[in-house]
Parts: C-alpha cells; structure tokens; sequence
C-alpha cells in the first residue's frame, strides 16, 4: 500500500502526454501527504508542501492563502465544481477546511484558473470529494490528542456496489488552544542592567471547535450515466484571542465568533465516446454571528458588538464536451449565480442587504497540431447584475521536447477580471461604492521533466511568471478611524517557482524527498500623491520575496520517518516597508516531526499510530502583527480501517 501512494507518476504521466489543457498548470498534492496530514487543515498542508502563501492570524483562527504575490481575495476555491468563496469576505477561511474531507487537492496558479472560473488573479484550489466504487461496507477513522488539550476526531463510512455508493464523514476538532508565548511587544525595564524584560502570557479567550458532516451519494444509470449528490455541514465556535499588544481589563474586549455552513451540490455526468454532460446545481447557506462584549463593574457583560449575517449562494452550470476526433476537444459552458448577504450590527445599527446575479459563457478550443505541439484557446464573457464585464481570453500552449522522459515546455497568457466582492462596496463603515473592478494580464512560461538512473527516479518543473493587475483592492486605516478599501493603480508581480522531487528504493527501505522553492516580487506602483513616495516601488505588505519546503521521507518495512520544513522570508507590515519591530515580520524556519508505524490486526484491517512534533526548534515566530503562535506542541494520532 505504501509504494502505491508514493509512486504516483502516473497521473502527471497522462497529464503531459493527453490533450486537454494545453499551457495548464496543475499540481496535486500527494496522496502520501494526504495520508500524513488527515487531521490537519487545508492552510497546514498548503503552507507546508506548496508554493502558495498561507497568512494565519494564530492557531484555529483566520487563515488565507495567496498565489504569486497577490491578495487572498484573488484565490479561488472549488469543492466538487461550486466555489466556496463568501459572497460577503470574498474569501475563504483554510484553517476551517479539513483534509480528512478531500480525496483530492489541485492547484491551480496564474491563469490556469480559468479553466475554472474568472476572477482568481493568483490562481485557485479545486478541492474534490469521490467514491470509491467498492462493494460492501469499509470503515476507517482517526483519534488524536495534543498539546493544549486538543481533540481530533474523525470517522468515515462508505459502501455500497457497482449501481449505488453511499460515504459519510463526521469530524470533531476543539482546542483550550492556551499556548504560552513570549510577548515581545509588552517589556519592562530592569532597573539594574537596563535590558528588556517580556512576560511570559497564554493565549487567552482562544478556545475553538470545529464539528460537521459531509454525506454523499452516487448512482449510475447505465455504464455512461452518473449522479452525485453532497451535503456538507459544519459548525464552528470560536473565540478570537486579543492582540498581543492589549494591556487592558482580561474582562473587556472579548471576541467570539460562531458559524453554521450549509452546503448542497448534485452533478449529473453522462459520458459518451465522443462527447460529455455535466450539469450542477448547488446552494450555500451560512448564517454568522459575531459578538464583542466588555464587562462594566456592577452590571455584567453588555455587548459592544452583536453582528449576524445570513449569507446565501446560488450555483448552477452546464457544461458539454464534445471530442469529434483524436486531436480536437470543444467545450462550452454556461452558468448562472445568484447570491444574498444580509449583515447587521444591532449595536451600532449598520449593515446592508444586497443580492448580486452572475450569469456567464465559456467556450474553449483545444487542437493538436502534431504529436508534440498542442494549443488551447478559452474564452469567457460574463455579466454582475446588468453590467457587461470585459471578455476575458486565455492561449496557452504545450510542447513535448522529449517523450522518453515526458520534458514539456507549456505556457500562457490571459486576461482576468475581478469585480469588487459585497463588503468591499457596502461594509458600514468603510465599504467603497466607488471601487473600481481589477483586471489583470497574467503569463508564465515553464518546463517540466522526469528522470530515471537505476533506482533512483524523480521530476522536476521550473516557471517563471508575470501579472500586471490594474486597480489592486487593498483595505487601509482612513483618516476616520476606520479599515477602507482603495484601488492601487497598478501593482506588478513576477517570480519563479521551483520544484524538485526525488524516488529512492533498495530493499525494503524507501526514500523520497520533495522540495520547492518561489521567489516573489509585488510591487506597488500607484499614485505616489495617493500613497506617497515611500510606497511606490516597494514590496506589497504581508508578501514574502523568498519561500520554500522541503519534505524528507524514510519508510522502512512499516516504520516510517517525516520531517517536514518550510520558510518564509521577512514580511513588510507597511506600504512602506518599515524596518522596526512594530512593523516587520521577521523570517521564520518551521520545522515539523512525524514518525509512526503501520500494523494489521486482521487480514482487512490495518492501522497507524504518529507522533507528531510541530515546531521542532521551538521556534518563536509571528504570521500577523499582534497574533501570537505557539511554541513546540505535539499531536498523538491513531488511524485506523476496518
């Protein structure tokens, strides 16, 4: 079982050599991974074994990715085809998706995400929940416990025939989460030598719970006719600790935030040998309460805060492919979204209730000109409420430089639009009706290639890239007091990626190693009156210039090793880049320790016990300003299928 989750070159191999997506660039998280990881949550996996950009705001709490230099809001994420972005944040909270969900995980950077959809100016993750097909009844789950008194729980039944499968997962995350840290942004002096002296705190008012369940259900009618039906619900409950800068009452400003998620989606395929149907429909319901209270003496606690939204998202596509011969594949689509946010702070009286309609088409071209050259040509033209939006094209191309080792050269270019999401126009206070959408050229060019020497065997692929993103949305304080969205005018951003991966085996022990590495320019290029002089040219804030990971496997028999790192470069707070403690991230190495064995306690099952060390060097370290992050901690895990 071991060596099949590890040699997965086979799907890179049909990949390269197929002919759809002509200048795609796709990269699957490894199904070994995914092994390791099944109690974390998407932001851990991605931070730790890809190139995209994870900023978390602490343990449990927010966290965002972002691709290639840009905003969150410029990634995308599709679960099973429907987007799980928010309507109202245009955003997604990783930190609450777990692994343990997702039987694949693809990313898909610059203008790849097209494919897609629009408006992933850094790229999108395409999450993907599947059956199995297997006959009968199969059982597998885990239990863990942590540092900080944390719970993982999780189970997952399937079973089912050939005409009908049936697969329910139910999971169970909550944490104290009261990590001690050190508080260099409070000191005292002695008196003595003068140095600095910083407490030692816990992370107060931290506590989280994450619980849900995801049922599935497949039909298939005939052998060309398929349904699939999800449903997806989770609950969250957790409190948001205080800046690391509060120095005032432990009972004032206590954060809470709770979130119930409902969502639906039904895919209906029928495959043929020269053409296919997919047609979706799906719904996401959220309803969202946030609440800040102060205690005031003799009265008990009274509300500052008391914000609930109800959010709602409509989706529904169509999409036909049709092959009529072994070098052209033709698509069309056509969707329609529809989405509802309804948001307000009965303290304070704000809010607003809107509703935004998403129509659109798409329709893509894909020729082989000769075994080795390929092209894909894409078109996208949509609408927001009755607004044309401009046409959004995309050429891309592959080239087979050499088939014995699958060496392809690929490359895109596009252009992506982005209108302004519901918070951004309407948020009371601050939202700005007077946005200006973003729009962005992207282009990369790369290579890919394999190679063998006895046995030892690995890839590696190397991309350059380039966006030029006109009208940048980014939230700043305004003279009022108040967090407000402006345009940049023009932001650039270019860099490389790098990715190695490498296969060893003699006997039975295994080796394998996978490392990456990204180098980021973002550069600001607005309005030096509107941002003054010392921001233009600089880096945007909260981007990382250099990043990377290594990952280093050794299994042995059932015995296997795990050490996972990955690094950041210092991050700039300011449009600025000021150099002071207050305002800089410095850089960070994570180091992360797994090592665990696998058993079998009957001819059908099997089980893993993993021990797992996170921050191996204890290593003190801030992702945002204000947030602390904990030291050395440890998760104990048991995994096991019946």
């Amino acid at each position: 079982m071991l060596s099949d989750t590890v040699s997965i070159p086979e799907i890179e191999i049909k990949r390269a050599k197929g002919l759809e997506n002509a200048g795609i660039s796709v990269y699957q998280i490894d199904t070994l991974v995914m092994k390791r990881e099944n109690d974390a949550s998407l932001s851990d996996v991605l931070s730790r074994y890809s190139a995209v950009f994870i900023k978390s705001e602490g343990r449990g709490a927010l966290s965002t990715a972002s691709f290639r230099g840009t905003a969150s809001s410029h990634t995308e994420v599709y679960w099973n085809g429907m987007s799980l972005q928010s309507p109202m944040l245009g955003q997604v909270d990783f930190s609450l998706i777990p692994v343990y969900l997702m039987d694949n995980i693809k990313i898909i950077p610059g203008a790849s995400s097209l494919i897609e959809g629009s408006g992933a100016l850094g790229g999108s993750i395409d999450l993907s929940t599947d059956f199995k097909w297997k006959k009968g009844w199969h059982i597998s789950g885990l239990s863990g416990y942590g540092s900080f008194d944390t719970w993982n729980e999780m189970l997952h039944i399937l079973g089912g025939n050939k005409k009908i499968q049936t697969s329910t997962r139910i999971y169970y995350n909550s944490s104290k989460n009261d990590f001690p840290f050190i508080n260099k942004n409070i000191a005292s002096i002695n008196p003595v030598t003068g140095e600095y002296i910083y407490p030692i705190q816990r992370n107060n008012n931290a506590e989280y719970l994450i619980s849900g369940l995801m049922q599935g259900l497949a039909f298939r009618f005939k052998h060309n006719w398929k349904l699939k039906a999800y449903y997806w619900y989770q609950y969250v409950n957790r409190a948001l600790p205080r800046l690391n800068t509060y120095e005032g009452n432990d009972a004032a400003n206590l954060s809470r935030q709770q979130e119930k998620v409902q969502r639906g989606i039904i895919r209906f395929f029928k495959i043929s040998a020269k053409t296919k149907w997919d047609i979706s429909s799906g719904i996401m319901k959220t309803g969202m309460l946030y609440i800040v209270k102060n205690q005031i003496f003799g009265r008990g606690y009274y509300n500052a805060v008391y914000s609930k939204s109800d959010i709602t998202g409509v989706y529904n596509k169509v999409q036909f492919s049709w092959v009529p011969n072994s070098n052209t594949i033709i698509k069309a689509s056509s969707f329609f979204n529809y989405y509802h946010v309804n948001t307000r702070d009965t303290v304070s009286g704000t809010g607003y209730n809107k509703y935004r309609s998403h129509p659109g088409v798409m329709l893509s071209l894909q020729e082989k000109f000769t075994k080795a050259f390929s092209v894909l040509l894409l078109i996208r033209n949509e609408r927001i409420n009755s607004k044309l939006l401009p046409v959004i094209p995309y050429v891309g191309f592959n080239w087979v430089l050499n088939k014995k080792y699958l060496s392809v050269l690929h490359g895109n270019i596009a252009y992506n639009y982005k209108y302004p999401n519901l918070n951004d126009l309407y948020w009371k206070p601050g939202g700005n009706p007077h946005l200006l959408p973003e729009s962005g050229l992207a282009t990369e060019l790369g290579i890919k290639t394999k190679f063998l020497f006895g046995s030892l065997n690995g890839k590696f692929s190397g991309t350059v890239f380039y966006n030029d993103i006109k009208n940048w949305i980014i939230w700043v304080p305004s003279p009022m007091g108040y967090w407000s969205p402006q345009n940049i005018k023009k932001v650039h951003s270019y860099g490389f990626e790098l990715k190695w991966k490498l296969y060893y085996h003699i006997h039975n022990w295994k080796f394998n190693l996978q490392a990456g590495y990204t180098f980021t320019k973002s550069i600001n290029f607005g309005s030096s009156v509107k941002w003054g002089s010392d921001a233009v040219g600089k880096q945007i804030p909260y981007v990382p210039v250099h990043s990377g990971n290594v990952v280093f496997n050794v299994i042995y028999k059932n015995i296997f090793f795990t050490w996972v790192n990955h690094d950041y470069s210092e991050r700039y707070t300011t449009s600025a880049n000021q150099l002071n403690l207050r305002d800089w991230l410095y850089p960070y190495f994570m180091n992360n320790l797994y090592i665990g064995g696998h058993f079998s306690y009957s001819k059908k099952s099997n089980g893993t016990v993993q021990l797992k060390i996170y921050n191996l060097f204890n290593e003190h370290y801030r992702s945002v300003l204000g947030r602390p992050m904990p030291g050395r901690n440890v998760m104990l895990l048991f995994t096991f299928h019946i």
